[in-house]
């Protein structure tokens, strides 16, 4: 393979123009109408709906107009996590990179915004791109791919012709992506009691659980990296602690890296040695996995505690709530087929609330683990509400499109790309759902960490992808074979 060195790449060029502009899920107008505008200076043909979602058309290349077209997608928005002592906001400010050992990261504690930045410039890349051979080119970029799919399941493909899609939306350069998941958010909500005053000879604490290495809740959910949520419960359910609050997770995309409590405890000498001994517990079960794990305990204002039978039903339900790998995938070995991830918990209100992502290969299983959450609701007294859902892109045998995409890959790079479904919601299910028969494949360049300010994609592994987007395009045959 080719060595990428320079920062100076086309693909890089135009994701770090993105990367100037705010684009949280749900606030992606302003990305929208400068990628519409770079277009139509460009002289393609470009259309926008109401939600920001964009279909850019170009027509083919020289001596490529016999060709059926083709449909290049990815999604315009991106997760917005930082770390605790980053000033960022991500309404305003833009998104500052560096290069890092041959990886592009954020400069500033940032997610970086390559889920799905990279994508988004790869396709804009070939858009601007005279020198390549290609077939017709319809390029859709979509919001909200990382909070409701709206974006994917509203965007009016009717007027588009293509009948094959590569979606731009993965991270290992040697994968192409064959099927991925459905998935649900699901909201669990419980009231809860508190005491009426603080009791005598206690005093208050903050129990702050961090260090965790996080990640995507789907991708990265086999990894072992430990959830903030359930470890710091652990340690609230030891001797002589009374809990007032807890708080933890940010996003129920992410596992949660940090959680904390505000408690009571009438003796802090022995409250600090029962957080340390914790901490020794957490490093040793997580080992590398969570070298940095830190507890710290720190004075706080007292409130009245929950209850203990308030504390009891919290400690239940997130012991007993999936959380998780559910189901390992019994036709693709070594792949997970279900699970779920309590990415939020609070107590604000006196009423506890739990959010999580639901996933799975199959609808059904989707269905079951919910049924399990709603039984456990009905044991403890709580509701639940499901939200965001969105259908899983299932396997397809058959696929023209795949073979000449593993073909080409063995061509440029030798070895062969190794074909799984991605425990992540992808949206090609939506694009599988509005065209039946659609042949679809997703690839992308080598990244990792998403959803985390760790985040980062491997420069040389950019110049590799957009060589290999450009040399399948020049390949693809007419019809849709």
């Amino acid at each position: 393979m080719e060595k990428t060195t320079t920062m100076n790449h086309e693909v890089i060029r135009l994701f770090a123009q993105i990367n100037r502009i705010p684009r949280e899920s749900g606030n992606e107008a302003a990305v929208s109408d400068w990628i519409r505008d770079w277009a139509v200076k460009r002289g393609l043909e470009a259309s926008q709906d109401g939600l920001g979602n964009l279909i850019i058309k170009k027509p083919a290349s020289p001596g490529a107009e016999d060709r059926s077209p083709v449909m290049l997608q990815a999604h315009l928005d991106m997760v917005c996590e930082k770390d605790r002592n980053s000033d960022h906001d991500f309404s305003k400010d833009p998104i500052e990179m560096k290069e890092e050992e041959g990886w592009l990261v954020s400069a500033t504690g940032t997610t970086l915004g390559a889920d799905n930045g990279i994508g988004v410039a790869a396709a804009l890349a070939v858009l601007e791109d005279e020198s390549l051979r290609h077939p017709p080119l319809e390029v859709v970029l979509t919001v909200q791919e990382e909070t409701t799919f709206a974006g994917a399941e509203q965007v009016d493909i009717s007027a588009c012709r293509a009948e094959r899609l590569i979606n731009l939306d993965h991270a290992d350069e040697r994968e192409i992506i064959v099927g991925s998941c459905g998935g649900t958010g699901v909201e669990f909500t419980m009231p809860l009691n508190r005491e009426n005053e603080v009791p005598e000879g206690y005093e208050a604490f903050c129990l702050r659980l961090s260090g965790l290495k996080g990640g995507h809740s789907g991708e990265d959910i086999h990894r072992g990296r430990g959830n903030a949520i359930s470890l710091l419960l652990r340690l609230l359910e030891e001797p002589g602690i009374r809990t007032t609050s807890i708080t933890g997770g940010t996003n129920r995309l992410a596992i949660p890296r940090e959680a904390e409590a505000l408690v009571l405890a009438a003796d802090r000498e022995a409250l600090a040695e029962t957080a340390d001994r914790m901490k020794a517990v957490l490093r040793k079960e997580y080992g590398s996995a969570a070298p940095d794990l830190d507890i710290t305990v720190e004075p706080a204002k007292a409130i009245p505690p929950l209850t203990e039978e308030s504390f009891r039903r919290i400690a239940r339900s997130v012991r007993l709530y999936p959380n998780g790998i559910v189901a390992m995938n019994g036709s693709l070995e070594g792949q997970v087929e279900s699970s779920d991830n309590i990415g939020i918990i609070s107590t604000e209100g006196d009423i506890l609330k739990l959010v999580s992502e639901v996933r799975g290969a199959y609808q059904s299983t989707v269905a079951d683990i919910v049924r399990t959450i709603e039984e456990l609701a009905d044991l403890m007294g709580a509701e639940v509400a499901c939200f965001n859902g969105y259908v899983p892109w299932e396997f397809t045998a058959d696929s023209p499109l795949r073979s000449l995409a593993v073909e080409t890959f063995r061509e440029m790079f030798g070895g062969e790309m190794k074909q799984l479904a991605l425990h992540a919601g992808l949206e090609c299910g939506f694009f599988a759902e509005k065209r039946p028969g659609m042949d679809i494949i997703s690839i992308g360049p080598d990244c990792q960490y998403f959803h985390s300010p760790r985040e980062r994609v491997r420069i040389e592994s950019i110049g590799h992808f957009y060589d290999y987007i450009k040399t399948l395009l020049g390949k693809l045959p007419a019809g849709t074979a």
